[in-house]
């Protein structure tokens, strides 16, 4: 399986250490885990090359920190800019990087890693440098992906165990004698221990006339069996959307693996709503018949679908652990975001629950033509509607992916998505969406600190004062 190197390189992110990055006594290497540069030295120092490669590691970016989630332990990601000296090729490589509260937990978990041969399975292409590593100086186990301790299968999928499947791909094109002349596999969304999403590129050509054609789609690889739930969601929903039931649409499944925990979906039609609203278009349109959509999902009964129930205390949760790193990150906000979310806790009670998308944001929502498309239909639960709208009002609002998008801009486009979507659901929804939106608005906080974003700590005040403000 060909890997995909990117050629053309991303603008860094600021750097982590520039926004004085909070302290935490239990886990003092955050100070260094923290700052790009300092990691830049100690990755080129530890990084030991694959067998046969050679990389020189250009830039350290960090992509993703999961912190105080956990008093155990932090999972840091990192983007490395590589260069390969020989070929002049530019590559991107993915590394995780773990850190222990335990004095020594870090060394046994790499020196039990190590004995298991990590390596072992994984595509040559995808061996920059070996697959585990450990820096003593922080006492942090490296894991370069594709290796996860957690997805066993995902170096599996790499290696091509899903090459059964292309005839049923191929069985989209025209009539003709298709073979698969090249695969092309690339990470799009890698979350440590938890899933990887991957777009799959098949190179296509007719045997009898020359033609040539390309097919894209997604693979998902799930820590657990979770794949297989949604998998039977969008088919049950596809045939409803196919029957006219539905004035919606969702991703195509292609097939559920089970014996690799792996989802494989069509390439949504379309564009993105992110990107139209990145792209300096007047998406007034779109938002419009997003919001009509989204209302239409919000009271459906999704049909035979099995679907679980997600009680307000679940939510409530989700709040509290996402103001909690809200107030680490930036003790000063620490006052209002207690008040903010003591009154989304005293404010919302329970209702009956209808479906809710659970992650609803721009990105996860495709239009061809009048047509609306979901994706990512993972989150799916039984709740209060109210939290889809003030999910996707609190990402355009606070400008998450949308850096270019003027903020008075941004604001406006949530305020006319919210404003056609209770047009069309119960007046009685309304009163209760300022409570959602501050929920929403203080998790995309804490979203944005997670993300290590380019000036989070404006960005999370910001979204922050734009919650304490849905309260009126």
């Amino acid at each position: 399986m060909k890997q995909s190197m990117r050629v053309t390189r991303r603008a860094p992110r600021a750097a982590v250490h520039e926004a004085s990055f909070p302290a935490d006594p239990d886990f003092p290497q955050l100070a260094v885990a923290s700052d790009p540069q300092r990691m830049l030295e100690l990755f080129r120092r530890h990084l030991e090359p694959a067998a046969g490669k050679r990389y020189r590691i250009e830039d350290c970016v960090p992509l993703r920190f999961r912190c105080r989630q956990s008093t155990a332990r932090c999972v840091l990601q990192y983007t490395l800019h590589l260069l390969e000296p020989g070929t002049g090729r530019r590559c991107d490589q993915g590394v995780t990087g773990l850190l222990y509260a335990q004095k020594g937990a870090a060394e046994r978990l790499w020196r039990e890693m190590q004995a298991a041969d990590p390596s072992q399975g994984i595509p040559d292409d995808w061996l920059t440098f070996q697959s585990v590593g450990f820096i003593p100086d922080l006492e942090m186990v490296v894991q370069v992906f594709p290796y996860d301790r957690k997805l066993r299968n995902l170096r599996l999928v790499l290696g091509g165990a899903l090459r059964d499947l292309e005839p049923q791909l191929l069985a989209r094109l025209a009539p003709g004698e298709w073979r698969v002349t090249e695969r092309t596999m690339a990470p799009t969304r890698y979350r440590t221990e938890l899933g990887a999403a991957l777009n799959y590129t098949l190179q296509a050509c007719d045997a009898a006339t020359g033609r040539a054609a390309t097919l894209r789609c997604f693979v998902k690889v799930y820590r657990n069996d979770h794949g297989e739930h949604t998998f039977e969601l969008l088919q049950s929903l596809g045939q409803r959307g196919e029957r006219g039931e539905i004035p919606y649409s969702v991703v195509r499944p292609v097939a559920y693996r089970a014996d690799l925990r792996t989802l494989v979906l069509e390439e949504a039609p379309g564009t993105a709503l992110q990107r139209l609203l990145r792209g300096g278009h007047d998406a007034a349109n779109a938002l419009r018949i997003t919001a009509r959509a989204v209302a239409a999902f919000n009271q459906d009964d999704l049909g035979n679908a099995n679907v679980a129930e997600s009680p307000l205390a679940a939510q409530l949760e989700e709040l509290r652990l996402g103001a909690a790193i809200v107030e680490w990150a930036q003790p000063e906000l620490a006052t209002l975001v207690r008040a903010i979310s003591a009154a989304v806790a005293a404010g919302l009670e329970e209702v009956p629950p209808g479906p809710i998308h659970g992650d609803f944001k721009p990105d996860h929502v495709f239009l061809a033509g009048d047509r609306v498309i979901f994706i990512d239909l993972d989150s799916v639960v039984l709740g209060d509607p109210v939290r889809d709208p003030a999910h996707l009002f609190a990402y355009v609002a606070g400008r998450v992916g949308l850096d270019g998008l003027p903020a008075e801009e941004a604001r406006a486009a949530a305020r006319l998505f919210a404003a056609e979507y209770f047009d069309h659901v119960p007046e009685a929804w309304r009163r209760r969406f300022g409570l959602h939106c501050a929920g929403a608005l203080v998790e995309v906080a804490s979203a944005i600190f997670r993300r290590q974003e380019a000036h989070w700590p404006e960005k999370v005040a910001a979204a922050v004062a734009a919650a304490r403000d849905c309260l009126g």
